[in-house]
């Protein structure tokens, strides 16, 4: 399997392209069919964490496609969405204009690690699927950067995944095993093909990504390190979570019966639906959601 993208290396913005946005980020489906007026579970959970208040001021950075600027500023909040790709900023705007005006609501095209705005200006800041994406000395400027802008007090959500710890331990010691065991059974039973394939059931060392998560992941974190860096850049954390957002189809309509199958499948490999709950959720959960705030 191919390796990960150089951990120390930044990336160009002209890598997030309106394909990326629209067919690989998590919650294309939903953006499609509303234009950010309807969350995918991932960005409702983290709007939830982030309870925007009528008139607090909302910083979104690296907000993507606009949604949780957009659901922010229906919700009575100002609202700042920052990116610097610009695909990203077409599509947010996009969403805006569409969404009839009279929204508190703007972007900007901004590095998050040196951010054009005042000290203190704002209540609320969201990292959602940053972290992973930029190298740990971008990543801890970026964090004292939006130290900077919030007010003391002011909170920080983060969304991260994958889970390092899923990945470095729990994949590769326990479920491409677990897959090795049921391919080893299917094989001489003869059942291997559709279902009990390495499509389904990978086995190499590394966890399976698609080809933008290779290009683009360059410093998974686990809740430890995260929570480390978050420390030395003067926030508390306040709350930890691992909360798996729910898959929906895992295969197309005119397979959904495999759904069943897949189902058992996860009560072996992941110990649903132990590993729901902690301290299994740790190890398990491929999603860390963290809420700070500044010292």
């Amino acid at each position: 399997m191919k390796q990960s993208a150089d951990p120390g290396a930044s990336i160009d913005p002209g890598a997030y392209t309106d394909e990326y946005f629209r067919t690989a980020v998590e919650g294309h489906r939903e953006f499609a069919a509303s234009g950010g007026r309807r969350l995918s579970p991932r960005l409702a959970r983290a709007l939830e964490l982030a309870h925007p208040r009528p008139g607090e001021r909302v910083l979104d950075i690296a907000c993507g496609r606009g949604e949780v600027v957009l659901q922010s500023a229906l919700r009575s909040a100002y609202a700042l969405g920052i990116d610097y790709a610009e695909a990203a900023m077409t599509l947010a705007r996009r969403s805006l204009d569409e969404s009839g005006g009279g929204l508190r609501a703007a972007l900007a095209r901004m590095d998050a690690g040196c951010l054009a705005l005042r000290p203190g200006s704002f209540d609320v800041a969201l990292m959602l699927d940053f972290v992973e994406h930029v190298p740990q000395p971008e990543l801890e400027r970026s964090l004292q950067e939006v130290r900077r802008v919030l007010r003391p007090g002011g909170r920080l959500v983060i969304h991260t995944s994958p889970n390092r710890m899923f990945e470095d331990v729990v994949y590769r010691h326990y479920v491409r095993n677990v897959h090795r065991l049921i391919l080893g059974v299917a094989r001489p039973l003869r059942v291997r093909g559709r279902l009990f394939n390495e499509w389904v059931l990978p086995t190499d060392p590394l966890p399976p990504h698609d080809e933008y998560e290779r290009q683009l992941h360059v410093n998974p974190q686990s809740a430890g390190s995260l929570r480390a860096a978050l420390r030395r850049c003067g926030f508390r954390v306040r709350r930890v979570d691992f909360w798996e957002p729910p898959r929906g189809r895992f295969f197309p309509a005119e397979l959904r019966w495999h759904n069943v199958w897949v189902g058992v499948l996860d009560v072996v490999r992941f110990l649903r639906p132990f590993s729901l709950f902690p301290p299994l959720n740790r190890l398990f959960s491929n999603h860390i959601w963290i809420v700070a705030e500044r010292r």
